[in-house]
């Protein structure tokens, strides 16, 4: 029998070929990871379903509140001052404001009111209206009246004006007089300012009218009105508001006011300002 090759002297024989490991992965535990994410995904509904029914139940609670607002408004007017008016809830949610104790910007809006018999329309923002009564931080309002509402100012009758026009800038107006038992008509055109808190009319020019004839008269009527007129407007104003801009244009007189830390409970009491 032949026998194989012997190994040479000083050869190890190789080592026994051993086979490779393999790594086992075990296998994914998808249970849990599921049920955390169905967890976010109810977490993520809840949460929008709550910011929904907080947005739907604020805007039911600043509905509410804003008809509160202007009924109480519209019972509160100042006398000779009737008409309905509307109120927006500005700012965050009004429920968070009124649980704070006041509302942050409260907007009142009316274009149908009246003021002395005549045609007249109002916008009105208040900041830091309380909820239960107190006072203001600020107010500041727009208001727009008709010529109308002025034919009875005292100051206007006790120079013999007849009922004012309202033009740009400007006011014309009537005096009637009588020089040697003539009859004698003044046309009269004047001019307002503000100062503090009265309205001043200063002539700019006049015509006397007799029978047919009209002659400019503007020297005269210096003599007739040397100091103007002047009307105060805080006499017809609440307490605590003030005139800021008085500006007139054709048929109405546009006046701007504002009031700080004003008390609502005093509104009602009828009290006016005055310019002494």
């Amino acid at each position: 029998m032949t026998e194989g090759p012997r190994p040479v002297e000083g050869d190890s024989p190789d080592p026994p070929t051993l086979p490779i490991p393999v790594a086992t992965v075990p296998g994914r535990r998808r249970r849990p990871r599921r049920g955390l994410v169905g967890a976010l995904i109810a977490l993520v509904v809840l949460v929008v379903l709550g910011a929904i029914a907080f947005t739907v139940g604020d805007g039911v609670f600043r509905a509410n509140a804003e008809s509160q607002i202007e009924r109480s408004v519209s019972q509160s007017l100042p006398s000779g001052v009737t008409g309905q008016v509307r109120a927006t809830i500005g700012g965050g949610p009004a429920l968070i404001q009124y649980l704070r104790g006041s509302f942050d910007h409260v907007t009142l809006t009316s274009q149908h009111l009246e003021v002395a018999g005549a045609p007249a329309s109002a916008t009105l923002h208040l900041r830091g209206l309380p909820v239960n009564g107190g006072k203001v931080d600020r107010a500041t309002a727009r208001l727009a009246v008709d010529q109308a509402a002025f034919d009875k100012v005292p100051q206007l009758r006790n120079v013999g004006a007849s009922a004012p026009k309202f033009g740009a800038g400007t006011v014309s107006t009537t005096l009637s007089r009588t020089f040697l038992g003539i009859a004698l008509k003044v046309a009269v055109v004047m001019k307002p300012s503000l100062t503090g808190q009265t309205v001043h009319l200063e002539p700019s020019s006049a015509t006397i009218t007799a029978g047919p004839a009209s002659i400019p008269a503007t020297a005269i009527v210096q003599q007739l009105l040397p100091n103007g007129v002047s009307v105060c407007a805080a006499s017809y104003l609440p307490r605590g508001v003030e005139v800021t801009s008085v500006q007139l244009r054709p048929g109405e007189a546009v006046v701007g006011l504002s009031a700080t830390d004003i008390d609502l409970n005093s509104l009602g009491t009828g009290a006016t300002g005055s310019c002494g």
